[in-house]
């Protein structure tokens, strides 16, 4: 009894033995198993704060995050993708091309590759063939915005304005909702020269974006398409909101909206704070001359326009400000002068001004050279 007692013991010890080897490789591969989604989770969280850092502009902060990211694990399929816009946030052309170039090779999705490999042409300045990328972007993924819009951009710089308008307007119902759309749909008209179109695509876009650079631009095609009342107050709130020196161009488009507005005074006060800055401003000069002639001084309003026009040279509209003024500050023999000077520069086409004041002066346009 005692005997198969011990026999039993024997028997069972030694299947204990023999499955204990596979309990421990279980339960090792488990632990490892865990780490490694442990892991994962915390290389997602760390591909996510890149891509955060990224989106603020904290270029190093993100290349450190994907560097630890891919640590934990290498790999993540967004990691080579964060790689590349850090590097092209760098400048590092070349290095961000060649990860890209990794990304295609591992057959990841490729809208947002070939939309980088877009930007790293258009930083060349290979215009074509950052346009091929975009398109092939687009085609990728036609649900995404950006992708269309740096199309637009790029026949924008192709002088193909016509065809960048076509598109836009073929992708509405699709993209019609959204600020980038109306944007690129402004730039398009703004080069084109329609201002009143611009002007309602870029209000559409302020509507939606609080964003100086937008209301600037909105406030600019208002002022183009002749609408001075509403572009006063876009200026006049954009000039309030500013640094104590804003851009001189908000003041030069205010003070001109002011002048059609025949608020002159109103108008001096906003071009004395540029020339106080940049006496050689031509542009401030020429209106300040504008400002003496809408007040009656016509003889101040010559000499302004003089000293603009020492400094514009063959600028026609300097020589056209100048010519008139100088014919209404009683200045003959100069209007004269400059009237033919503004003939000259312009062969093979009738100034205005230039023939007006001949006629009055009863002095025949000399030929073009």
């Amino acid at each position: 009894m005692n005997r198969r007692r011990a026999s039993i013991g024997m028997l069972a010890l030694s299947a204990l033995w023999s499955f204990a080897p596979g309990c421990v490789s279980s339960h090792s591969r488990a632990r490892q198993e865990s780490a490694q989604r442990w892991n994962r989770v915390r290389a997602q969280f760390k591909v996510k704060l890149a891509s955060d850092h990224l989106s603020a502009g904290h270029i190093e902060d993100a290349a450190t995050e994907l560097a630890t990211a891919a640590q934990l694990d290498p790999a993540n399929p967004e990691l080579l993708t964060l790689q590349a816009r850090v590097c092209l946030a760098r400048g590092e052309l070349l290095r961000a091309e060649r990860l890209l170039e990794d990304v295609q090779a591992e057959g990841e999705p490729r809208g947002e590759v070939e939309y980088l490999l877009g930007i790293i042409q258009e930083q060349r300045l290979r215009w074509p063939s950052a346009l091929e990328h975009y398109v092939r972007a687009a085609d990728a993924n036609p649900q995404e915005v950006a992708y269309v819009v740096a199309i637009v951009q790029v026949m924008l710089q192709l002088g193909q304005t016509e065809e960048a308008l076509a598109l836009l307007e073929s992708r509405e119902p699709q993209f019609g909702w959204t600020g980038a759309y109306h944007a690129a749909l402004a730039e398009c008209r703004e080069q084109l020269g329609d201002w009143a179109g611009a002007a309602s695509a870029w209000r559409k876009v302020a509507d939606s974006h609080n964003d100086p650079e937008i209301r600037e631009r909105l406030a600019t095609a208002l002022y183009h398409a002749g609408d001075g009342s509403e572009a006063i107050r876009h200026l006049e709130e954009l000039l309030d909101e500013a640094d104590p020196q804003p851009q001189a161009a908000l003041r030069l488009a205010l003070a001109d909206c002011l002048l059609e507005a025949d608020q002159p005074a109103a108008a001096h006060e906003h071009l004395s704070l540029i020339l106080r800055e940049d006496p050689r401003n031509a542009a401030a000069l020429q209106l300040v001359a504008r400002v003496f002639a809408q007040q009656g001084q016509f003889l101040r309003a010559h000499q302004t326009a003089e000293r603009a026009l020492q400094l514009s040279h063959d600028d026609v509209r300097s020589l056209e400000l100048a010519a008139t003024l100088a014919l209404r500050a009683g200045n003959r023999e100069r209007a004269l002068a400059l009237a033919e000077r503004l003939a000259r520069i312009a062969p093979g086409s009738d100034n205005p001004i230039a023939g007006g004041i001949l006629t009055q002066l009863s002095v025949a346009t000399p030929a073009a050279d």
